[in-house]
C-alpha cells in the first residue's frame, strides 16, 4: 500500500529542497516550520521527527 506523505521538490535556482506535506484536504502544502532544506537527509530527518505531527498524523 501507498500512502503521500511528503514530498521534496528540487529548486535550482538556489540549490535547495522544497519540503511538502499532504494535508487533510487531499492537497500538497508546503511545510512552514521548515519550508526549504539544504539536501535529502535534512528532508528525511524531518520526517523522522515529525515534531508538528504532520507526516504521520
Amino acid at each position: 500500500m501507498e500512502y503521500n506523505v511528503a514530498k521534496a521538490t528540487f529548486v535550482k535556482t538556489e540549490n535547495k529542497w522544497k519540503v511538502y506535506w499532504f494535508k487533510s484536504d487531499m492537497k500538497w502544502h508546503t511545510y512552514k516550520p521548515n519550508e526549504k532544506v539544504n539536501n535529502l537527509k535534512e528532508f528525511v530527518k524531518i520526517i523522522e521527527e515529525d515534531k508538528y505531527n504532520c507526516f504521520r498524523g
